[in-house]
């Protein structure tokens, strides 16, 4: 999670060096700066076009997410996305699909802990009240979503965003600056909630940290929760998985009647930055598959489909209220560390907050009733 100053990193590949093609399509490097990982001392791309990863200097090696344990790793030959499998899963060292929910919550600590002493966060009450509610209704729509979700907001320019096995969803300024509506932002804090409820973030996060501990020693131990959560960030989940929190994303998005089509636009807007060689989207780049083949699966999923009978939502003024950018520049305040930013309001939590049902339409509904009766009364007297 480093702050918006690490994202000219390697942004530049030494002028003595070769620049890479990608391997599978021939397309030339994109306009991106390359992103540093732990995969080795060679910074990482996408090909704009395939979607195909690797290195950025010749020769090129290729950038997999294994599909049995969810590990990055590196190849000499392209593989098929369908049967990427790192060596020790491909020699059967394959290990149990879920971690120990007590080792899930350890491994939780040590990211908590090594967010808070690499990033600065920042909150208003509005604002924080309005991302957990929001958090709240979109949890409740998903099938295997932590009961009471939480966003913390990070000071980054970049479009940058993790959930965290409980819930928690860092997200930075960037990310929120990069949504135009509640609809939009629906979508992204969706898309996170959807890795949370299919326990992706629980498996990478114990695997990527322990791995990362295992490698180093112990006076950098600490410093490796804090390289895994990166890692996560800028390698992401794979393509099948990312994929997956997309369609559950659209799922919750139509189940509470916000317009659809707000994915297709966020992922528009996004294609449009990446095109242009936008440093800030070079982690959310990398870690997913091309927007363009993001936006062709959820208009192909749309397609053909019954959608509500109802206006679509879109809420734009009551984002503008609670996340505009007047509140995003003016209003925010440094907050002293994550457990700040994550402190539970006075009342009742989000996910309560989310399922109480609103007063107003019983008392509508009381006061006509009351009319009716008394009309029917004074034609009975009359």
């Amino acid at each position: 999670m480093d702050d918006a100053s690490a994202l000219n990193e390697h942004a530049h590949a030494p002028e003595t060096a070769q620049e890479a093609d990608c391997p599978r399509c021939g397309q030339a490097p994109s306009a991106l700066p390359p992103r540093s990982t732990s995969l080795g001392p060679i910074p990482v791309r996408r090909c704009v076009r395939c979607g195909t990863r690797h290195t950025s200097l010749e020769p090129a090696r290729l950038v997999f997410t294994c599909e049995d344990c969810g590990l990055p790793f590196l190849a000499d030959e392209l593989l098929p996305h369908s049967h990427s499998r790192c060596p020790d899963c491909a020699a059967g060292r394959i290990p149990e699909d879920l971690p120990a929910p007590e080792v899930a919550r350890a491994v939780e600590r040590e990211i908590r802990a090594a967010v808070d002493r690499s990033s600065t966060f920042v909150g208003e009450p509005g604002l924080t009240g309005y991302l957990d509610r929001l958090a709240g209704r979109l949890a409740y729509r998903m099938e295997g979503a932590p009961t009471d979700p939480r966003v913390a907001l990070f000071e980054d320019a970049a479009v940058r965003t993790l959930a965290l096995p409980s819930g928690l969803l860092l997200v930075s300024l960037g990310a929120l600056m990069s949504v135009e509506d509640e609809a939009e932002l629906a979508f992204v804090l969706g898309h996170e909630l959807g890795h949370a409820a299919c326990a992706d973030a629980a498996v990478r996060l114990v695997r990527l940290g322990l791995h990362a501990v295992a490698a180093g020693t112990r006076a950098d131990s600490d410093e490796a929760w804090g390289r895994a959560a990166h890692e996560l960030v800028a390698l992401g989940y794979g393509r099948r998985r990312e994929r997956d929190a997309d369609a559950r994303a659209l799922e919750a998005l139509l189940a509470l009647d916000y317009d659809a089509g707000a994915a297709v636009r966020w992922l528009g807007r996004l294609g449009a930055r990446i095109d242009a060689g936008d440093p800030r989207v070079a982690d959310v780049a990398l870690a997913h598959p091309v927007p363009r083949d993001r936006r062709g699966r959820i208009e192909r999923a749309l397609f053909g489909r019954a959608l509500p009978q109802v206006a679509a939502r879109l809420n734009r003024e009551v984002f503008r209220r609670a996340a505009g950018h007047a509140v995003l520049t003016t209003r925010l305040v440094r907050l002293a560390g994550l457990e700040a930013a994550v402190a539970a309001p006075a009342g009742e939590p989000a996910r309560a907050r989310a399922r109480r049902p609103r007063r107003w339409p019983w008392l509508v509904a009381g006061a006509v009733a009351a009319l009716a009766a008394g009309a029917a009364l004074l034609r009975f007297l009359l």
